[in-house]
């Protein structure tokens, strides 16, 4: 029997979210190019486009003895600057993600109601803040790094199942 470890299973949560950014959806950019834990760099070709990862996962127990787990979560995102301000397009990025990442699959839309649990899947939700980063060259870019941490509990040494 196969099992899905729970980290997996919320940074799967996560990428169905980030599939969420369309300017039908009312974001202001269109990602079409999704990957976790990309070690290639883009393309031109491939922009606008998000790779997102995890670093590890904290553990600490409770006074009820279960586990309660943190993720921390990257979120890089490159467009290019099509002449306008690269602060300006960093920080529509950033908008889109952070506001795509708290919004349920089946209500998308910016205007839609707010998820800040991942559908119910996790107990918690932090946004920590965001960095820009510019590349120069031929065909200029920009981009942003935003990073939050997921918080999930579960029972001791469970790495398959997780509860909020």
């Amino acid at each position: 029997m196969a099992t899905t470890p729970a980290v997996t299973t919320i940074l799967n949560l996560v990428a169905a979210r980030m599939a969420l950014i369309t300017t039908t959806n009312e974001y202001n950019y269109t990602i079409t190019n999704i990957k976790r834990a990309s070690l290639k760099p883009w393309k031109s070709e491939d922009l606008p486009a998000i790779n997102y990862w995890s670093t590890g996962l904290g553990n600490v127990k409770n006074a009820y003895q279960d586990d309660e787990r943190s993720i921390p979560l990257f979120i890089e995102a490159h467009t290019k600057t099509h002449d306008e301000n690269f602060l300006d397009v960093a920080s529509k990025l950033a908008s889109d993600i952070v506001t795509a990442i708290n919004r349920a699959a089946a209500s998308p839309k910016v205007s839609d109601d707010e998820s800040f649990d991942l559908g119910g899947a996790v107990s918690d939700l932090l946004f920590d803040g965001y960095d820009h980063e510019i590349g120069e060259g031929q065909e200029p870019w920009c981009g942003v790094l935003v990073r939050f941490t997921i918080k999930y509990k579960t029972s001791i040494f469970n790495m398959i199942t997780y509860s909020v």
